[in-house]
């Protein structure tokens, strides 16, 4: 099937995913029709577009398995040595990779990785020669030297003692199957770390290595520091708040360290992100139709489905973001005299709490609060504008409202600086907690803030450049997508994954982000207000960033830059008789883009040539 796929779709998944998508849209249908439930309601709608999105986050997500044992050694110029046990012992491949070793037994320092670790051949298992150096490797990805070799004994020699190799094997000439290899001699055999563990997991070496079984982009920080967190190690390095790899963790705990168990958590909190983002599109619109045209835009922006299938922190951050914002609409919406102080008072401390694990888990989350803030003092001022129009005023609904200011604004004041300032410093400095950032120091308020001086230092400072590296205006337009990960089969076929925005919903969004506002202005418009705010909030510090940035900084703003396009799509009904389905040419297209460049969102196999024709502008490149 996957052959056909490829050959239709120029995607090797595609037929599969369809059918499944097919088969699960036919259960639900079903299921609802059994129970009598409603097709219009909700619900409904909610499980239908997650559903169908989950089945292409999850698909081919990544592989359950990692080496996870590991050599380190104690010694500088410790070595292991191999017999090769097959009749023919000639192999055309040495493959390597290192993880992260026992930071805890280290005085200073790290263990991980390998670099000018050296590999030596010989026949006699006296004469040596070197036949290969593995120098520096990226964090649990496999590095695989190609060549012509025939030597009855391999030994590994070890150039010092913070260098880690989880696993080493090599490949029988001209077969997909390794070489047996036997350890003869072990230069420090009292090694806690036994070198034999190289050759312990012989069956997780990939013959072919793709993103299914090694790390790519930023998987070289996050999952390595979720790992340190799970086994009680020192950490080696951190520059965001660790709470988001806190919950990386989790998903390493259950499913183990490999690509699976390091991406699921954020998989199913990018699910997760769609059924809060029809909540909160229907709170500001309270419309069925337009709930289901932003969230199945949200499905289809391709920001999201890369994001989430990478083990970064992205996920987690948009999550409680939305979340944050969601609360706050709901504490907006509320009639300040009316409603109940209780119900007021849970809807900003749930908004508070959201806030705090945002800021928790990405600095993004501290931009966000800035639109939080400014959304909540507009509403506590035009509600004091009115106290102050209305405390002159006898008639019993100015006195009602007067009453009530009065028994409420100083309240909740005071327990918004509870909400909104101490319990997020409290969480941001407790969800340290669970890690070891500071070798030989222990968790104390002063330590976590001298460790976040030293964040923003970092990014503060940062001179680092990359090929891929944009500037805010051009994210506006998907000018410069980040290129993430490739791997050329050489047979006309790769995987490529890249992130980057849905083109439609880029440009409409763009246009319609500047109808929303010049309606606003017109209209005073507070929904319109609350999208430009949540926008201009998430956009406007990083024009003002000089460091290296890329693509996925602008995901904040996207869910904005969508219910943007929701305003618009109202005004649009609204205006023209046949207003829906123009809306709805227009998401099915989103759609139709969604699908046509799923292949460089995914990493999914397809055609050198086909990922050329996807490279629209210039400047972008998927590898083709």
């Amino acid at each position: 099937m996957n052959e056909i796929s490829l050959a239709l779709f120029k995607n090797n998944q595609l037929l599969s995913i369809l059918i499944t998508c097919f088969i699960v849209a036919g259960v639900i249908t079903l299921g609802f029709k059994v129970l009598k439930k409603s097709f219009k309601s909700d619900i409904f709608s909610i499980l239908l577009i997650t559903s169908l999105y989950a089945v292409v986050s999850l698909w081919q997500l990544g592989g359950h398995a990692a080496p996870t044992t590991w050599w380190q050694p104690q010694d500088d110029k410790e070595f292991i040595t191999f017999e090769v046990m097959d009749e023919n012992p000639a192999f055309d491949a040495i493959y390597a990779i290192g993880g992260e070793g026992d930071n805890n037994a280290l005085e200073s320092g790290y263990q991980i990785g390998f670099d000018n670790l050296q590999v030596l051949g010989s026949n006699d298992n006296e004469n040596w020669e070197i036949i290969a150096i593995l120098y520096e490797n990226s964090y649990m990805a496999w590095e695989v030297i190609p060549g012509e070799w025939n030597y009855r004994y391999i030994s590994l020699v070890s150039q010092d003692t913070t260098m880690v190799l989880n696993e080493f094997g090599v490949k029988k000439a001209g077969e997909d199957t390794f070489l047996t290899l036997n350890p003869i001699t072990i230069s420090n055999p009292d090694n806690p770390y036994l070198a034999t563990n190289v050759i312990d997991e012989q069956n997780t070496i990939p013959i072919t290595p793709t993103y299914m079984n090694e790390t790519y982009f930023d998987e070289i920080y996050h999952p390595r520091n979720a790992w340190e967190i799970v086994n009680g190690q020192d950490m080696y390095a951190s520059v965001h708040p660790l709470l988001g790899t806190s919950i990386i963790s989790l998903g390493i705990s259950i499913f183990g360290m490999n690509p699976f168990g390091w991406r699921i958590m954020g998989a199913l909190f990018g699910i997760m992100i769609l059924p809060l983002f029809y909540l909160l599109t229907k709170k500001l619109f309270n419309n069925r139709f337009l709930s289901i045209v932003g969230t199945t835009l949200f499905a289809s922006d391709f920001m999201l489905i890369t994001t989430s299938r990478i083990g970064t922190l992205e996920p987690f951050s948009i999550f409680f973001i939305i979340l944050m914002t969601y609360f706050m609409v709901c504490y907006i919406k509320e009639d300040f005299v009316k409603s109940s102080f209780k119900k007021q008072l849970i809807y900003l401390a749930a908004s508070g709490i959201s806030m705090g694990i945002a800021c928790s888990i990405k600095w993004t989350g501290c931009y966000a609060a800035v639109g939080l803030a400014v959304l909540f003092f507009a509403h506590f001022i035009y509600h004091t504008t009115m106290y102050f129009k209305l405390k002159q005023k006898t008639d019993p609904a100015s006195l009602d409202y007067v009453k009530n200011y009065r028994s409420k604004a100083l309240k909740i004041i005071l327990w918004c600086c509870l909400f909104f300032v101490l319990v997020p410093a409290t969480i941001y400095v407790c969800s340290f907690i669970p890690t070891r950032v500071w070798k030989n120091d222990t968790w104390s308020i002063a330590n976590v803030i001298k460790h976040s001086v030293g964040m923003y230092d970092y990014h503060a400072k940062l001179q680092a450049t990359h090929p891929y590296q944009s500037v805010w205006w051009q994210w506006l337009f998907d000018i410069r997508p980040i290129w993430y990960y490739l791997k050329d089969f050489g047979n006309g076929t790769m995987q490529t994954i890249s992130c980057f925005n849905n083109p439609l919903i880029s440009i409409a969004g763009v246009i319609s982000m500047v109808v929303t506002a010049i309606h606003t202005f017109k209209t005073k418009s507070s929904t319109g207000f609350i999208i430009l705010v949540g926008f201009l909030a998430a956009l406007l510090p990083w024009v003002l960033v000089t460091r290296c940035v890329f693509a996925y900084h602008y995901y904040p703003s996207i869910p904005f830059l969508i219910l943007a396009i929701v305003y618009t799509a109202q005004l649009i009904i609204k205006k023209y008789n046949s207003g829906e389905k123009m809306i709805v040419v227009y998401v099915a297209l989103c759609i139709f883009l969604f699908i046509l460049f799923m292949p460089v969102l995914t990493g999914f196999t397809t055609e050198s040539g086909y990922v050329r024709l996807l490279q629209w502008l210039p400047s972008w490149y998927f590898g083709g």
